[in-house]
């Protein structure tokens, strides 16, 4: 479950392919991922549903004129990593966005059904409660969602710890102890 950025960005390109593909190329994706987050860990699966979303309820229905875009930008912010998925879709009202993080009942499905929800609550089981997605949406704007994750460097006992989540546990151990 715990894989390199650079693998996790590699399964969305091929994604995202066939999925410029299969939508006869109406809107662009756009990559600005600094090589320097590739070699840190993530929890695998996290971008696809969050792609999947920018396409069905943002720019997969905009005509070729539209100039449907999806710009995937990812960056190391202190100790942490911030991986960004914006479209120029049609956004979503507030009471949608209010509940889409909180409440699965409310929230369509369609696609995979992997959903944000999911992505978040895996995120912050894997990392802890300060991490996750936001989200930021406003009606015919588009929609911006961040993925907040640690900045731990993958090697194969980074994974396997944060996999037995010993690492979570060592981590909260250790700022007891400095305080």
């Amino acid at each position: 479950t715990i894989i390199s950025i650079e693998d996790e960005l590699k399964h969305c390109k091929n994604y995202m392919n066939i999925q410029k593909y299969r939508y006869k190329e109406r809107f662009v994706t756009e990559y600005d991922v600094s090589e320097e987050i590739y070699p840190f860990c993530t929890v695998k699966l996290i971008l696809q549903p969050i792609l999947e979303n920018a396409i069905y309820y943002g720019v997969g229905n905009m005509d070729e004129d539209e100039d449907g875009r999806i710009i995937v930008s990812g960056e190391k912010k202190e100790e942490d990593i911030l991986i960004t998925i914006e479209d120029n879709g049609m956004g979503m009202p507030e009471e949608v966005l209010e509940k889409i993080l909180t409440d699965n009942s409310k929230v369509p499905k369609h696609g995979s059904g992997v959903g944000v929800i999911n992505v978040h609550s895996r995120i912050r089981l894997m990392f802890g409660e300060k991490y996750g997605l936001s989200i930021e949406s406003e009606p015919d704007e588009g929609t911006r969602v961040t993925i907040r994750i640690p900045a731990i460097p993958y090697t194969p006992e980074n994974a396997e710890r944060l996999e037995s989540q010993k690492y979570i546990q060592r981590r909260s151990a250790d700022e007891k102890e400095s305080d």
